[in-house]
């Protein structure tokens, strides 16, 4: 466990590494499934390389449900940077009532920028997850996000 625990830390250095090197230790994270969820969540939140941020969200989103409620929690923090990447992953978790909900309240975000991306991640949900009152919503869009 030790040793697993070790790997994981590396592999979060690792994503500050531009290119392939960064790139790799983020589908390796991934891989390694929910055993990386919390030191990538915390990743999400503290490290202050914006690529890293970006690829540990991209892992979360890959790693799917397991981190479906670190993520939405994610939603919670002060830092609207990490709100919308923690947005970003949710939006590639399509199969969990949880995301669809976290998406339609982020809508609602103190931040416009934040907002923005709760939009976008709603429209790459497949229309079967959205209702009929959201689908209508979507239409309303540009006016929300003033």
């Amino acid at each position: 466990m030790l040793d697993d625990d070790r790997r994981i830390e590396a592999l979060i250095r690792d994503l500050t590494n531009r290119g392939e090197a960064g790139l790799r230790a983020s589908t390796t994270l991934a891989e390694i499934g929910p055993p990386a969820v919390e030191p990538l969540v915390r990743a999400l939140q503290v490290l202050e390389d914006e690529y890293a941020r970006k690829l540990a969200a991209l892992s979360l989103g890959r790693i799917g449900k397991p981190a479906v409620q670190p993520l939405i929690d994610s939603l919670r923090v002060a830092d609207p940077q990490t709100r919308m990447l923690a947005l970003q992953a949710l939006s590639a978790v399509r199969d969990d009532m949880r995301v669809q909900h976290a998406l339609l309240q982020a809508r609602n975000d103190p931040n416009v920028m934040v907002r923005q991306a709760a939009w976008q991640a709603l429209e790459r949900l497949p229309p079967r997850h959205i209702s009929p009152y959201d689908r209508a919503t979507r239409r309303r869009r540009s006016e929300l996000l003033q």
